[in-house]
Parts: structure tokens; sequence; C-alpha cells
């Protein structure tokens, strides 16, 4: 019998499962943006301002997911 503690259960495994197939593709994409920036950059100190400023503005959005997830 599906209630509503079966519904919950089955929305916060959806939603964890979202989560980390986001985490995936995100992995994925920051690989390739940090292979693309050191393979063609020219000012190394400049590629790395940007990939810590894009770590840290990261960082923040997923803890901030995480917290929403972990609300539910």
């Amino acid at each position: 019998m599906i209630d509503m503690n079966n519904m919950e259960y089955f929305l916060n495994l959806g939603l964890e499962g979202l989560f980390y197939i986001t985490t995936l593709v995100f992995v994925g994409f920051s690989l390739s943006i940090v292979y693309h920036w050191f393979s063609y950059g020219i000012h190394k100190t400049r590629i790395l301002m940007m990939l810590v400023t894009y770590l840290l503005v990261s960082a923040a959005l997923f803890m901030s997911m995480s917290l929403a997830l972990n609300a539910l």
C-alpha cells in the first residue's frame, strides 16, 4: 500500500539520486574546464585565480544544495 511515508521515502531517494548525478556531471565538467584552461590559457596566475574562484563559488552552491536536501 502506498501511503505518505513511502511517498516521502521515494521523494528523498529521488532527490538524493539527482544530487549525486548533478555532482558527477559537475566533476566531469570541472575536469574538462581545468584541462582546457591549463592547456590553452596563457597566464597561469590568472588561470589559478579563476580556478579558485570557480571552486569557491561551486563549493558554496553545493553546500547550499546539501543543506536544502538535508532539510527535507
